[in-house]
């Protein structure tokens, strides 16, 4: 007999009446050249009572094996029999058959008292059951059909080019014997596509849970898709197809092979349950409950609706032109002036914002991270083996995580961000790690974006996902059949995010604190409550709910099924620990200080919710053994509904102590005409710290997104501390320092009002509009700009180290020069010895002069600013940053990015999850 492929799929053959079609259809399935698993046949006969053993198969088995030349004992695929309920629909009888399979097989469909399925549970941790119950074929003879040879195999290849559809029709040709069935059937408007002729469903198995096909089944998608080239024949005169089908090709050979590896050979039609069975469906039912609670808790606690959000850690976000210039340049005129590159986060946000800009990009994040990470947890349990009404229960409990609402109401953009994507990332490094079967090269190339994207944001996390990825690289076997491919695949995934990030890395290498504090910056000390409760910020500790749940779920359904859940959260308490115990000073100066916690924290919450879903998975034995299952699962499904319960009810709490400083059109906002004077005359904005937030120093603008991650030159952080305790205490140097550095206005600390410096400096600086948040702000009188050209006598004190004297940056002893950094061509005119040309710039390597072409070296003014001597004559001075580096390294992520994405899209090829037979 020629060799065949069987595919992980069980074909329900449902007899309605005695005649020849269950004989031919069941020849027609066995002679495919792709088989399925296991075949049912359904008896629905009226004189047909009780149900037969399913291992025993009588008339129509025989009557199979007459018409097909084999005998029964000989058969390749495994047959049974089922007596069914005579007048239901198919729907009925397709949810009654799969309810009394589960009960009769337990949790894979082999009988419990076979020894090898017995052997493959313990063996596989349950593995067996998921891979077994991908698919139900159906076929009835009320539609008079049987599949062409190549039928299954076209469905699949069609399932394996559309993974994301749950519902593959075949396409009818001919006639049934009662009825005409016109060439191209397919469902109506108001028929739902799984009860169409021959209709592949993908499903999975499970315990105690309701649905449309099944009480231990769960379509995986209500999206159909029409498939032309799966053909199914209508059954003629003697019991034969009406159309000829070709016989099966030997499965080994080239024309074969080739054949099966191309997708169908037609146009595919689309056809969607009908519009009450969509939005009655988890995810859309997940995704609207979710966006509901978001919108309570930002809009009627929080008051934190809109599209301008920033406070706390999160700056206000620059517009689209800003944020890709602030990612592109070489040079930034932040803390004085820094060469260090800015993070690939910028460029992520530059995407994003392409529609509506950064800004509402950055604030859609935070609106709608309840709901995106809900939506992404639900998709990424697909493979899990659990209902959909399950994972969605789950998803809710991982998006109403409390580290995650504290990361939205305290700006931490970074955390958010890992709320979203971390489950879709930890789901693509486990298939790439445990499935034989998954394309390697385009999967390894989708878990590098993502880690690059955790990365780009939250380089703790994207550390302790690498960390996690080489300890189960080396601990776990290699899947059967892809042996050499696993150094690949591990080498793309490491090795491609940092790629991706090429100009961040100087950066990260010269700045390891950024590993730990992140693009957001440091935090203080969480308390053990609030880090057993997932709850960085403090407060009632709603997360030991999870906790609980999870360890429920390990005593009651113990067993290697669970060692996901495990590892993630051992990965998420070590990076807890590490932010927790590693303290480090920050970019932006100050105390050394440990990390957030925010983001591990989601890791660990994220292990705790697949421990308790993966209790569902549990393999039932006999007897005692199943019952404990079920009871296992029953308790865990309650505790999980109470964690969503508990924690969405939680959420009430906040309208008592509002917490967070994000607000729509929160942060540091200056009077629109101090920002455009600003942005003409190009000088800086000084924000003085307090609290936990730096000192910030920024060129032509207020501070934005993104400036925490620049790392400011050698001893400019205390040169801002400096300068702040300066003017508090009302300083005429600190004045004098701050303007010869390019500074026009400072916004003083909240509740200062600068009488101290009004009193010991009021000729040196004057009122100024205050900020949006009610922030006092003064402006510098004192002359200055980006460039400006100082007397001798100003230069004698700027290269001797003397301040800078507040009445030679007045009248004719200075001359504010038209240019913007990080290049100055200035053309001056004749004048005495000893001019000197100052940049508000810190000097760095990588900064050039020339004097009429001619290189001149760079004389440091007031120690740290960039400054060039100009001759008498009149004479052309250039001064300029140039970095070729930092352009190789953005070629190089570019091209990495091109690889990346080109990698990361799937072929075609034959589908997955047949087996050679």
């Amino acid at each position: 007999m020629p060799r065949t492929q069987q595919a992980p799929v069980l074909a329900l053959l449902i007899r309605s009446a005695a005649g020849p079609w269950a004989a031919s259809a069941l020849t027609a399935v066995r002679a495919g050249s792709v088989v399925p698993q296991r075949v049912l046949v359904v008896d629905t006969a009226p004189q047909s009572a009780g149900t037969e053993d399913l291992d025993d198969f009588d008339d129509l088995a025989d009557l199979a094996d007459r018409a097909s030349g084999t005998a029964a004992d000989d058969a390749d695929v495994p047959v049974g029999v089922l007596a069914a309920e005579p007048d239901a629909d198919r729907a009925t009888i397709v949810s009654e058959v799969l309810t009394r399979v589960a009960a009769e097989w337990g949790d894979s469909p082999e009988s419990e008292d076979s020894p090898e399925s017995e052997e493959a549970a313990e063996s596989d941790g349950g593995e067996a059951r998921a891979e077994f119950a991908d698919w139900v074929w159906v076929l009835s003879d009320v539609d008079g059909l049987v599949p062409e040879s190549e039928c299954l195999a076209e469905l699949l290849t069609a399932a394996e080019a559309e993974p994301d559809v749950g519902i593959l029709l075949p396409r009818a040709v001919g006639a049934a014997p009662d009825e005409s069935v016109p060439a191209d059937t397919s469902p109506g408007e108001d028929t739902y596509p799984a009860e169409a002729p021959g209709a592949l469903i993908r499903v999975t198995w499970e315990s105690d849970l309701e649905t449309d096909l099944g009480a231990d089944t769960d379509v995986q998608d209500e999206t159909a898709v029409s498939v032309p080239a799966a053909r199914l024949a209508a059954l003629a005169e003697g019991g034969r197809s009406s159309t000829a089908a070709p016989a099966p090709a030997d499965a080994g050979s080239a024309e074969s092979r080739d054949d099966r590896s191309r997708p169908a050979r037609h146009a595919r039609q689309r056809t969607r349950a009908p519009w009450w069975r969509v939005l009655s469906s988890p995810p859309v039912v997940l995704g609207a409950v979710l966006a509901a609670v978001s919108l309570i808790v930002h809009g009627l606690l929080a008051d934190r609706l809109g599209l301008d959000l920033a406070g706390g850690a999160l700056l206000p976000v620059g517009g689209l032109s800003e944020v890709w210039s602030a990612y592109l340049a070489s040079w930034h005129g932040v803390a004085g002036g820094t060469t260090s590159a800015a993070s690939p986060a910028m460029a992520v946000l530059g995407v994003l914002g392409v529609a509506g800009g950064p800004e509402v990009a950055v604030s859609l994040l935070l609106l709608l991270d309840l709901p995106l990470a809900g939506l992404v947890a639900y998709g990424a349990t697909r493979r899990l083996g659990v209902g959909r009404w399950v994972r969605a229960g789950g998803a809710a409990a991982y998006a109403l995580i409390p580290a995650a609402t504290d990361a939205v109401a305290a700006g931490r953009v970074d955390v958010v961000v890992v709320h979203i994507v971390a489950p879709a990332v930890a789901a693509g490094l486990i298939s790439l790690l445990t499935r034989p079967e998954v394309r390697w090269l385009p999967l390894s190339a989708l878990c590098a974006l993502g880690l690059a994207l955790l990365g780009a944001f939250s380089p703790i996390t994207y550390g302790t996902a690498v960390a996690g990825l080489l300890v189960a690289f080396v601990a776990l076997p290699a899947p059967t059949g892809r042996t050499g491919r696993g150094i690949p695949a591990l080498v793309g995934v490491v090795l491609l995010p940092p790629a991706l990030a090429m100009p961040w890395l100087p950066t990260l290498v010269a700045h390891p604190v950024l590993l730990l504090h992140g693009i957001t910056g440091p935090s203080t000390e969480a308390g053990v409550a609030g880090l057993l409760g997932l709850h960085p910020a403090g407060g009632v500790p709603l997360g030991i709910v999870v906790v609980l749940a999870a360890v429920v779920a390990c005593v009651l359904a113990p067993g290697r099924h669970l060692a996901a859940g495990l590892a993630l959260t051992a990965l998420g308490v070590a990076g807890v620990v590490v932010t927790q115990l590693v303290r480090a000073t920050p970019l932006t100066g100050g105390a050394a200080a440990p990390g957030y916690a925010g983001a591990p924290l989601i890791v660990v919450g994220m292990g705790l919710v697949a421990l308790v879903l993966t209790a569902f998975r549990a393999p039932a034995g006999r007897g005692s053994a199943r019952s404990a299952g079920r009871a296992s699962a029953a308790v865990a499904g309650g505790a999980l509904t109470l964690v969503a319960l508990v924690l969405a009810a939680g959420f009430a709490s906040a309208a008592e102590q509002p917490r967070g400083e994000v607000r729509a059109g929160g942060g540091v906002r200056l009077a629109p005409a101090l920002d455009t004077e600003l942005a003409d005359s190009g000088r800086g904005v000084l924000v003085l710290g307090h609290g936990a937030q730096p000192d910030r120093l920024a060129a032509a603008r207020t501070p934005r997104f993104g400036d925490d991650a620049l790392a400011p030159v050698g001893g400019m952080a205390q040169r801002l501390e400096g300068w702040r305790y300066g003017l508090l205490a009302g300083s005429r140097d600190a004045v004098t320092d701050a303007a010869a550095a390019g500074v026009q206005f400072v916004v003083l600390p909240p509740g200062e009002d600068g009488g101290a410096l009004r009193g010991e400096a009021g000729d040196l600086v004057r009122s100024s509009p205050n900020t949006s948040d009610g922030r006092t702000v003064l402006r510098l009188t004192p002359e200055s700009g980006q460039v400006t050209l100082v007397s001798p006598e100003q230069a004698h004190r700027a290269v001797s180290g003397g301040a800078p004297s507040d009445e030679l940056m007045r009248g004719s002893a200075i001359a504010r020069v038209d240019a913007r950094l990080p290049e100055a061509h200035v053309r001056v005119s004749d004048g005495p010895e000893g001019r000197l040309l100052v940049l508000a710039a810190e000097h760095e390597p990588g900064w050039t002069a020339t004097v009429d072409g001619e290189p001149v070296p760079i004389t440091p003014a007031w120690g740290h600013q960039v400054a060039v001597s100009v001759p008498e004559q009149s004479s052309e001075v250039v001064v300029q940053y140039s970095s070729p580096a930092h352009g190789v390294f953005l070629l190089g992520s570019v091209a990495a990015l091109l690889f990346t994405v080109l990698t990361a899209i799937p072929g075609r090829g034959r589908p997955h999850g047949t087996r050679g037979r």
